[in-house]
């Protein structure tokens, strides 16, 4: 079945039309997810993501077209998966290990406070240039693989990134935080 079919049976309620969009498209959206959460997160995770992504569709099929149907997709499963990947690390516990560190205490408070700091300063700034920054380091992506996810050339990947890090830097030194050798 066509996009275009798919999205007209979505928009009139025909449960087919749900069929045949998850035929063609759950390795897709599964592929999305699996590139965002795993290893972190478990496979049943990612099963369960992708299932959320085409029920949200089959709530509401009011914004998709044919032509626009491939991308609603990919960027409803990277919203879903990094959404779960944010509430996921909001509750994870305090490793036993720092508790009891044998270690250098006082380098260990700074990398925490460093990465406190950091995480505020993404917070603070908008969505696109977070989401850059985030899918690139955090996930250790190639550029090329960035602007992929992302949907967009890797011209504009380049750009979006070295913006975001320029945005980042002001922040971050405007707190008085310096990277020093």
């Amino acid at each position: 079945m066509k996009d275009e079919e798919i999205v007209r049976c979505l928009q009139n309620g025909k449960e087919n039309g749900l069929e045949a969009l998850i035929d063609k498209y759950a390795a897709y959206v599964g592929t999305i997810i699996r590139r965002i959460i795993l290893p972190s997160m478990s496979e049943s995770d990612a099963e369960e993501l992708a299932s959320d992504v085409f029920i949200a569709v089959w709530r509401d099929p009011g914004k998709l077209t044919g032509k626009n149907l491939r991308p609603y997709l990919a960027a409803a499963a990277r919203n879903k998966a990094l959404s779960r990947l944010r509430t996921a690390k909001q509750w994870q516990p305090i490793e036993d290990e720092l508790l009891t560190a044998e270690g250098d205490f006082e380098k260990e408070t700074d990398r925490r406070l460093l990465a406190d700091a950091l995480s505020a300063a993404l917070e603070e700034m908008e969505a696109s240039d977070r989401e850059i920054l985030v899918v690139t380091y955090y996930y250790c992506r190639s550029l090329k693989e960035t602007a992929f996810g992302l949907g967009i050339t890797e011209g504009a990947a380049k750009t979006r990134l070295f913006r975001a890090r320029e945005r980042l830097k002001k922040i971050l030194t405007e707190r008085g935080i310096v990277y020093e050798d």
